[in-house]
């Protein structure tokens, strides 16, 4: 079934491990994500970021999961870093069952008071929120200086808000890494044990194998890849690219993309279950 984000986490925070949240561009990559899911017989969040709902439309990416999804374990259709509310309630008009509300980059008060609202609107439709305190490097929607997440005001803010889910800045950063990232997984700890809601890692590719298994250990139950899928879509396209240059159909180049997707899910997968 296709469910809510909450009921993925719930059960991530029972059995001590982490739901793959994967981001999507276009059909090929819905495609391999969801053949990695059935093939691996494990939940994902699917999500996607505003610039690709607006490349593609908000009702072509929820109608592409659910035409391609075929059952077997269940999945999530998430909103990653919605920037405002209006795009949130677009989202859950078309059909996704959780959106990420951002408001990182405000002063602490205002983003509690846009991530209640979200919550507000979103539970009584049977939606759930995640949302995020402090920043996490790299390119958001905007350009901010890197804050680490404070474990009393994370409380503060669950308790405040009501979300169901929590984006904690601890190191991480979007798009490819220059150099080694140095993640604070103490402050996981600490944040995870003045909260029962569950943490959310971004910015995952390109980490360790390692340092994702010590987030998980320390309390992370979701955790987003993007780059990572991108560059294995972008590298099968260009290999079967080179093999049929005078290919010209999509039909006949694409499908080692897929693949490529597929794979890289899968790797992703078997890490945050421990497989």
């Amino acid at each position: 079934m296709i469910v809510t984000s909450k009921t993925l986490l719930g059960r991530a925070k029972a059995g001590g491990y982490a739901v793959p949240a994967l981001n999507v561009d276009n059909l090929e990559s819905v495609k391999g994500v969801l053949q990695a899911c059935a093939n691996t017989g494990k939940s994902v969040i699917v999500q996607t970021i505003p610039k690709t709902l607006k490349y593609g439309g908000i009702k072509t990416y929820a109608a592409l999961v659910n035409a391609i999804y075929q059952g077997g374990a269940d999945i999530a259709l998430h909103l990653d870093h919605g920037g405002d509310a209006d795009i949130c309630k677009d989202c859950i008009s078309a059909g996704y069952t959780s959106v990420m509300i951002d408001g990182s980059a405000l002063p602490f008060e205002e983003n509690v008071r846009l991530t209640a609202e979200v919550v507000e609107y979103a539970h009584a439709r049977g939606v759930s929120v995640e949302g995020e305190l402090g920043t996490i490097g790299g390119k958001e929607e905007t350009e901010n200086a890197v804050s680490y997440t404070e474990p009393d005001e994370a409380a503060e803010f669950a308790a405040a808000t009501g979300v169901d889910a929590l984006a904690v800045g601890v190191g991480t950063a979007h798009g490819v890494y220059k150099g080694t990232p140095h993640i604070a997984v103490d402050r996981i700890g600490q944040i995870a044990a003045r909260t029962p809601v569950p943490l959310v890692l971004h910015g995952a590719s390109g980490l360790s194998d390692k340092v994702v298994r010590e987030c998980i250990a320390a309390g992370i139950r979701k955790i987003n890849f993007a780059t990572q899928l991108r560059q294995a879509f972008t590298s099968g396209l260009k290999a079967s690219l080179a093999a049929h240059p005078e290919a010209f159909d999509p039909k006949v180049y694409l499908p080692q993309a897929v693949e490529s997707v597929r794979l890289a899910a899968e790797e992703i997968i078997r890490l945050c279950y421990g497989m």
